[in-house]
């Protein structure tokens, strides 16, 4: 009877199933934790908060550029504490804050005649839009005369522009 007793003892539980249950739940852990770590191929939706949207936003802008309302752009649309403007190939340099941008506008605006300028769009994103601008444009410092073709991209949030950045036509 005693030989019944030790064999139904190592019979019950074999040691091999107690660590294959801790390997099984160990491995479903680490399956979790990869799951997690792992990025998700389902699209989250984009929004840019409250006040008007991008649509809004650059129909508007459109408008007021074709109109000749430059300064009036910036002070309706542009966030007035949070703001960024890029300038594009050949000059790569990005301006941040209300007071830069505005020094930078108005340097720019000091040495240079404006004959003529148009708008066309805007080219509506989810997160922002884009608009193409065409400008007759006399440099006073220079003398020289040229038509600037750029892409504005602009960035909104909040129911403001955050972020403007000017790309050029490289004529290639």
């Amino acid at each position: 009877m005693d030989k019944k007793k030790a064999t139904r003892k190592s019979a019950a539980k074999p040691p091999a199933k107690k660590s294959a249950g801790k390997s099984a739940k160990k491995a479903r852990k680490a399956a979790k934790t990869a799951a997690r770590k792992r990025p998700s191929i389902a699209p989250s939706p984009v929004k840019t908060g409250p006040g008007a949207s991008p649509m809004e936003i650059g129909q508007s802008l459109v408008g007021m550029f074709n109109k000749g309302q430059f300064g009036e752009i910036e002070q309706k649309w542009w966030n007035p504490r949070e703001i960024t403007s890029v300038e594009g190939v050949g000059v790569s340099m990005a301006w941040s804050g209300r007071a830069a941008v505005d020094a930078k506008n108005q340097g720019w605006m000091a040495d240079h005649i404006i004959h003529g300028a148009s708008a066309e769009g805007p080219f509506i994103g989810a997160s922002g839009f884009a608009v193409r601008f065409r400008m007759d444009v006399e440099t006073k410092s220079t003398g020289e005369r040229q038509i600037m073709d750029e892409v504005g991209v602009y960035t909104v949030r909040n129911g403001k522009i955050i972020r403007e950045e000017f790309m050029y036509s490289t004529g290639g």
